[in-house]
């Protein structure tokens, strides 16, 4: 699969499960057609009375495959670690002008 015009094709990902719901590894956009990757996906939630975490939504985030390229120029040479903790990064692969991507 291509996407964007690059030659890049979509990296291997499998299906992934958060709680109940199935996550597949690409879709396709309704903006433009692409294919796009599976970058990760979570929940969202509240502590309710400190003792209890309700689950509100559940998100996936889908990539177009020339995010991988564009992001490294920048974050090669982190660990899984900081990527993790660093909202710099996720702000970048969520809201990245650079990027194409589908939040679902």
């Amino acid at each position: 699969m291509f996407s964007s015009g690059s030659q890049l094709q979509l990296p291997s990902v499998t299906n992934l499960q958060v709680d109940s719901v199935n996550f597949p590894p690409s879709v396709i956009s309704p903006a433009s057609s692409n294919p796009l990757f599976l970058g990760g996906a979570g929940v969202r939630g509240i502590d309710v009375l400190g003792d209890k975490f309700v689950i509100i939504t559940f998100f996936g985030v889908y990539l177009d495959p020339v995010a991988v390229p564009l992001l490294s120029v920048k974050w090669k040479g982190k660990t899984t670690e900081e990527l993790m903790e660093s909202v710099p990064f996720f702000r970048e692969v969520v809201t990245g002008a650079s990027l194409h991507h589908l939040l679902t």
